[in-house]
């Protein structure tokens, strides 16, 4: 099953948004606007979606997944937070950073193993904020970007006729970005900047 659903950015439809959450508790993966770029996105029980994704991307089992939560009382479920981390992610988020965190056992280990870190990704975007709202859990998230390719792909009426065929919805919200969420290991005894992106760093 492939299906479009054209969304709007700042005040996307109730209707399509309950009709993608049903869809993904389903098992279908989804293409996500993001205030960086879209992301393939699935929910973690999804082994299906996952494959999916992998295949589509060419993805071997040590990718590194980020996880997509609503805010932060999902992600404390998830990952260990200190003090400093809280205020630093309280201040950021959401917005364009992935902050990378010690898990604690609420981890699916079924994805990521015995990694003893996650990266968290709160977005500010609406159509993904609405989508996280409504499923009431957090997603599993990599960028679009095809194997041929560099750069995450940004424009819906060239990237969806690469995707029909597959078990996919695309939640079309118009032109997305290129630049990558800045990414932040906290896991450390300061924050390491490990990739400069959209977020200002030190933020």
């Amino acid at each position: 099953m492939f299906e479009r659903l054209r969304l709007h950015p700042e005040r996307p439809q109730v209707r399509l948004i309950r009709h993608a959450a049903e869809y993904m508790r389903q098992g279908v993966a989804a293409v996500i606007p993001t205030e960086t770029t879209y992301s393939l996105m699935a929910l973690p029980d999804a082994s299906g979606a996952i494959s999916g994704i992998r295949r589509l991307r060419q993805l071997d089992r040590q990718h590194w997944w980020s996880l997509v939560c609503l805010d932060l009382s999902q992600a404390a479920r998830y990952v260990r937070m200190n003090n400093d981390a809280h205020r630093m992610l309280r201040r950021c988020l959401p917005g364009p950073y992935t902050f990378i965190l010690p898990a604690n056992s609420g981890l699916p280990r079924r994805i990521f193993g015995k990694r003893h870190d996650v990266g968290i990704r709160i977005p500010s975007h609406a159509v993904c904020r609405d989508l996280l709202q409504e499923l009431g859990e957090p997603l599993l998230a990599t960028t679009l970007i095809f194997p041929s390719e560099q750069d995450a792909a940004t424009d819906p009426e060239e990237f969806i006729p690469c995707l029909k065929g597959s078990n996919m919805l695309v939640l079309d919200a118009g032109w997305g970005g290129v630049v990558p969420t800045t990414v932040i290991d906290l896991c450390g005894d300061a924050p390491e900047l490990m990739r400069e992106g959209a977020g200002d760093w030190p933020a």
